[in-house]
């Protein structure tokens, strides 16, 4: 999911949410404006779950019930509706025909809710990600014989190794390593770092779901 905004402190995000958990967030410009009759071949019924976030959905829709949906709206007071087929998270869109983004705020509120719910309901989401997309990698993903990119230069994994036990770093990131390759450079490593899509180790896409899609 590339990010393409005019102003890199703002911003907003649809998102799209299928019954087999393929989820697709899309962040952009905050003025950009999404019609709300394009989002379905069919009527398009709105459910507001908050004053900031709307949920679209095709209320007559055949096929697979969406229950991480069905539970997101319930949680909001919609309990006795019927989810059907893909929905679409926007901005608040009122009376109008139209709708803006989800600001960031709201963004983070409605994550974090839907996350609880995969929870709940031991089910995981996964997106698909085109190779020059960017992907948030764990250092743990890594395993021998991995490539791990830096700099746009290419080194191989050889092994992890602890930090000094008096080492000051382990103070403040107890989890740090030294990532150390068979050129023999040694990389500090710790939490997630950013690569291409297709650059990532197969250990990422094994521990996500995701899905790399062909070039």
């Amino acid at each position: 999911m590339p990010l393409d905004f005019t102003n890199p402190h703002e911003f907003s995000c649809f998102g799209t949410l299928h019954p087999d958990h393929l989820v697709n967030w899309e962040f952009g410009d905050p003025l950009t404006v999404r019609e709300l009759a394009k989002l379905f071949p069919g009527a398009c019924t709105t459910v507001p779950l908050d004053a900031e976030t709307d949920m679209h959905h095709h209320a007559s829709a055949p096929g697979t019930p969406n229950a991480v949906a069905r539970r997101l709206a319930a949680h909001y007071g919609f309990g006795d509706l019927d989810i059907r087929g893909p929905v679409h998270f926007t901005g608040p869109s009122g009376e109008s025909d139209h709708a803006y983004g989800i600001a960031p705020d709201s963004f983070d509120v409605l994550y974090e809710r839907v996350k609880v719910i995969c929870a709940d309901l031991d089910v995981r989401l996964w997106s698909k990600f085109h190779p020059g997309d960017t992907v948030s990698v764990r250092y743990t993903d890594l395993a021998r014989g991995d490539i791990y990119w830096f700099l746009n230069r290419a080194h191989r994994v050889l092994c992890f190794r602890d930090l000094p036990a008096d080492s000051k770093t382990l103070e403040f990131i107890p989890d740090a390593r030294y990532l150390v390759c068979d050129d023999e450079e040694k990389f500090l490593a710790y939490g997630t770092y950013e690569c291409r899509a297709d650059r990532a180790p197969a250990g990422y896409w094994q521990r996500t779901g995701n899905q790399l899609l062909d070039a």
